[in-house]
């Protein structure tokens, strides 16, 4: 089994696709629009990282600038524009890979739970849902995580501040700003704040499942066993690294 995925948010990369999550880094041209569009089956979740643009839905219109995060439930309508001078960069996510319609007008209509906007500098998560969960997260120099996995779901890291390790099942993956660090789902990990900034992170895991973190402690031998029990009813696996 695949660990984790080591990449570099650039135009054009895959950050992370299996059945549960579609990550792509696209771009749009200044003045280019997406043309309204939903994804009927999957939560959309968007890091816009660097230009300016607007989000148009039924019944508003959002504008921003630099770093900002978005989230919207599976069925609504939306449309976003460049609307800077230079390109408009975002990793755009759908929750769980599903299909894109384009829709001939945005439904006029007021959708519950439409699009949210949220800042990057505080702790904002995205609305509860079963499909999707994470936002900003965020340790201060000389902090960590807490060694832990997601059974069944994947998680995606993008660092946009600071220094980082992240142990991995024995492997220590080094990473920086517009470094991008998909965990496989079982897989443990942890982040470990190296630098001397606060670290600045935008994560998913896919789907939220209950409980959303399974932890360990660590044996004699070194060797890590599972506290957290399992609800799914697969077997647990053996203490290991």
């Amino acid at each position: 089994m695949e660990k984790y995925r080591h990449l570099k948010l650039e135009t054009g990369a895959i950050l992370a696709r299996d059945k549960t999550i579609h990550l792509e880094a696209i771009e749009l041209s200044p003045g280019e629009s997406t043309a309204p569009r939903r994804h009927p089956d999957s939560d959309l979740v968007v890091l816009f990282y660097e230009g300016r643009g607007t989000v148009r839905t039924a019944d508003r219109t959002f504008s921003f600038g630099g770093l900002r995060q978005a989230y919207a439930p599976a069925g609504v309508t939306f449309e976003i524009t460049n609307t800077g001078p230079t390109p408009l960069k975002m990793a755009y996510g759908l929750c769980p890979n599903g299909p894109t319609e384009v829709a001939e007008s945005r439904d006029p209509k007021i959708q519950s739970g439409g699009f949210t906007m949220r800042g990057i500098m505080q702790v904002d998560r995205f609305p509860d849902s079963g499909l999707v969960r994470g936002g900003m997260f965020f340790l201060e120099p000389g902090q960590e995580a807490g060694y832990h996995s997601h059974d069944g779901a994947p998680e995606v890291f993008v660092f946009l501040q600071g220094q980082c390790d992240v142990p991995i099942e024995g492997e220590i993956v080094h990473v920086g700003p517009g470094d991008v660090v998909c965990v496989a789902a079982e897989m443990k990990h942890r982040l470990l704040n190296t630098g001397t900034d606060r670290l600045v992170v935008w994560l998913t895991v896919t789907p939220n499942v209950t409980p959303s973190h399974t932890f360990y402690e660590q044996q004699p031998d070194g060797l890590y066993k599972r506290i957290t029990p399992r609800l799914d009813g697969k077997p647990i696996l053996p203490p290991s690294r």
